[in-house]
């Protein structure tokens, strides 16, 4: 009880230390992220492939050093010195971070995601560079339509000093000393490091949260705009799909081939990706529609092209999947949450590196494989993606 009450009164004491503080002459600050320093780090061989992207899962401090650590699929893993790129092994006093009552100032009166508060405990991070403390606030995607943030600077008396809101450079990782955002070679061989600070600017702070809830706003409204033009519940090839297949899952893929007498590259390759990927395919929520002038045709469509191995097919014959592209070129459509967050029509030269990466979940937040012969579906929670 003791403990309790003196918990009580440091957070009444440094809320009170906080509202004084706002009403400083200086006032709060508009802050930017700076790289200052880059470097890169050479993965050895037997690293390059631990998981679908290796970039590291995060930056430690053991003892003294700035530590990248990389997490393979069974959990294994494998630690850089920052320092030297040089691969180390052992874990020591990795060192923990404090909670502390930190009491928020938002550009606007909206809450952020479902529970948060302004007034709430969180894990502080602290900038070495800059000699200031920083924390995040996201904004409810729900909402807005977009994974939005907010980066709250505080000094280290736990003063308000200013925000970043909606940062371009996404600063990932920090262990107490260091900022740092990463990026890799496609060959998986290099990490390159983006060395950060935070910097105070001379931009007027009011003007500045006056454009940040003139954003927001902007983007709740396009959001619901964009709700109401792609609800899937009324959209007619969803409609279809769903006279033939139960679907009760909140996420799903909906291809579309158009029957011609000699199919193209870019049907050719779409083609060979499903039959190569059959057990994903007839596993994982991805149905195929095929769009001809008659049941005959697409049948005769289907068993042409080897399409008879796949299970969710569904035949077109009113031209509902027909979209103003016309029918050359293959369709793709994602659904989520009843909502219609993709539907593109594909040039040949994008399908191989955009249409066939995307049916199988490559960036867009769930992605599907095989593992000793069931389905195996990851997802990033939360993410809401608008076509480009």
């Amino acid at each position: 009880m003791r403990n309790s009450f003196w918990l009580l009164g440091v957070a009444a004491l440094m809320a009170t230390l906080i509202s004084c503080n706002r009403n400083t002459k200086s006032g709060p600050a508009v802050y930017e992220l700076e790289v200052y320093k880059t470097q890169e780090v050479l993965i050895e061989e037997g690293d390059r492939n631990l998981g679908d992207i290796t970039t590291p899962e995060a930056l430690i401090d053991i003892d003294g050093k700035d530590v990248l650590v990389f997490v393979s699929r069974d959990n294994t893993l494998s630690y850089y010195d920052l320092a030297t790129g040089k691969k180390m092994s052992g874990v020591d006093n990795v060192k923990q971070k404090e909670l502390v009552l930190l009491d928020t100032v938002i550009p606007v009166d909206v809450p952020l995601v479902a529970g948060d508060s302004k007034e709430l405990s969180v894990s502080l991070e602290y900038d070495e560079t800059s000699n200031v403390y920083w924390d995040y606030k996201f904004y409810d995607s729900d909402y807005y339509g977009a994974r939005v943030h907010e980066l709250i600077v505080i000094d280290k008396d736990f003063n308000y000093l200013g925000s970043i809101y909606d940062n371009k450079v996404w600063p990932r990782y920090y262990n107490g000393r260091i900022l740092v955002d990463i990026s890799r070679k496609k060959d998986n061989s290099v990490v390159r490091v983006n060395f950060l600070k935070l910097t105070k600017t001379d931009r007027d702070y009011k003007e500045y949260i006056d454009s940040c809830r003139a954003d927001l706003e902007k983007k709740h409204k396009e959001w619901e705009e964009y709700k109401e033009k792609n609800n899937a519940e009324t959209n007619p090839v969803i409609g279809l799909v769903k006279t033939q297949n139960k679907i009760d899952c909140w996420q799903y893929k909906v291809v579309t081939l158009c029957c011609k007498d000699e199919i193209s590259d870019g049907d050719k390759m779409l083609i060979d990706s499903l039959i190569g990927k059959k057990e994903i395919v007839n596993l994982a929520p991805i149905y195929l529609v095929i769009s001809a002038e008659n049941e005959e045709a697409a049948a005769s469509y289907v068993k042409k092209n080897g399409l008879d191995c796949i299970d969710k097919v569904v035949f077109d014959t009113e031209g509902i999947a027909k979209t103003n592209a016309g029918q050359n070129n293959p369709r793709f459509m994602l659904v989520e949450k009843s909502l219609i967050t993709k539907d593109t029509v594909y040039s040949t030269d994008d399908i191989a590196k955009i249409m066939i990466p995307r049916l199988f979940g490559e960036g867009l937040g769930t992605w599907y494989w095989i593992y000793d012969g069931e389905l195996v579906v990851s997802a990033l929670a939360g993410a809401c993606y608008i076509d480009d």
